[in-house]
């Protein structure tokens, strides 16, 4: 047997967690891919969408199974979005709701009863992560759940390691901030990062707004945020040239057209709404925000290096996170950052979008503990130590 496949057999392997806005992944290090995928968003079964008496018999819906909780999580809480309130875990802070909707889901792993508690955290971070925020984490890690350790891993570095980069722009595009961070031989500096406005919340908002406003018939649709984002994930486009793709269509090109289905029962027909909504991107004017597209965000980045850097970074920009999903992005973003360069170094342009780039950072966390890359960094839990000194 391999060592590979030891590593896989033990069940105090770290468990690998990326939280992010809008999708929810654990499972164990060294493993292909994570166990668990689920949305990151909650319900309080007491808050609903309307007065709970307006209904006769509401109340008796959510009585007995998991229901009985105060709190329904993920796939759980959305099967309530037409009754309850959706709400978005990580947005609002609340450690308390962070700490239940992840012990929710570690009991879905089905660990067995004496290794309970007892994995190594590995938990994939962004740059923005504050002390306070790692501070909050590793209390609730360590002071409530008892695991014996903790690792704050980059996730531009996570990134990196599937394609054993060590010079990359990374572009981690997620559902509330898009991270733009590069790395030279390894190296990264405060000035060679950005945080860029536009997310998938933004591109879901706007194509929102282009099926209520761009459609003439008088039938009314019941369209809301999380249909919207379904369509955008299930139909998106980018163009090369959208105002000439805009144009065949009122001339008569229905290669676009597709047709949607909604919950109500009624249907809605959408073409130039499907490559619209990923404009925003190179012209943020279009959803009123005063700022520079997403390739000219990238080429500020690069150019925090020296001039003789550029070419070496250039020809290694990784898209990650489920908004790099739109297909077509990758040739669009290439073309436009050569407004950006000189046209000697344009040839070098090379943007790397990998199948399962959105779950790129869980991804690469894994391929670094098989390369035996989590030697440095961890943080013992000292009162389980103590603990133990006692006994």
């Amino acid at each position: 047997m391999s060592s590979i496949e030891e590593l896989k057999k033990d069940p105090l392997r770290p468990l690998i967690l990326d939280f992010g806005t809008s999708s929810f992944r654990l499972g164990f290090a060294g493993d292909d891919f994570p166990l668990i995928i689920a949305p990151s968003v909650y319900v309080n079964i007491t808050d609903y969408l309307f007065t709970s008496d307006a209904i006769e018999g509401l109340d008796e819906i959510l009585v007995g199974g998991e229901s009985s909780q105060n709190y329904l999580f993920g796939d759980e809480a959305l099967k309530y979005k037409n009754i309850l309130k959706i709400r978005e875990v990580r947005k609002e802070d609340n450690y308390t709701i962070i700490s239940k909707f992840f012990d929710y889901y570690y009991s879905k792993l089905e660990i067995a009863p004496e290794y309970r508690y007892k994995q190594p955290i590995v938990l994939i971070t962004s740059f923005l992560m504050t002390e306070l925020e790692k501070s909050k984490f590793q209390h609730f890690f360590f002071n409530e759940f008892h695991f014996p350790k903790l690792l704050f891993l980059s996730e531009s570095q996570a990134i990196m390691a599937p394609l054993q980069k060590i010079s990359a722009v990374v572009v981690n595009m997620g559902e509330m901030k898009t991270y733009i961070n590069s790395f030279l031989h390894g190296f990264n500096q405060i000035m060679s990062r950005d945080v860029y406005p536009i997310a998938g919340k933004d591109l879901t908002t706007f194509l929102l707004n282009l099926c209520i406003t761009h459609k003439k018939s008088g039938k009314k649709n019941y369209i809301d945020t999380l249909i919207a984002r379904e369509i955008k994930d299930k139909t998106s486009t980018c163009v090369l040239n959208a105002k000439a793709e805009a144009k065949r269509i009122r001339e008569g090109v229905n290669k676009y057209d597709k047709i949607i289905n909604l919950p109500d029962g009624n249907s809605l027909m959408i073409n130039s709404e499907r490559f619209m909504l990923a404009e925003p991107l190179f012209n943020p004017k279009l959803i009123h925000m005063d700022y520079f597209s997403l390739a000219e965000a990238i080429s500020k980045v690069i150019k925090t290096w020296a001039r003789e850097d550029w070419e070496e970074l250039l020809s290694n920009i990784i898209l990650a996170g489920g908004g790099s999903l739109i297909p077509g992005l990758k040739d669009r973003l290439k073309i436009e950052l050569k407004n950006f360069f000189p046209d000697k170094i344009t040839s070098k342009i090379n943007v790397i979008s990998l199948a399962g780039r959105e779950h790129m950072s869980w991804i690469g966390a894994s391929i670094l503990y098989l390369k035996n890359q989590f030697q440095k960094g961890w943080i013992e839990n000292s009162i389980q130590e103590n603990s133990n000194e006692i006994k």
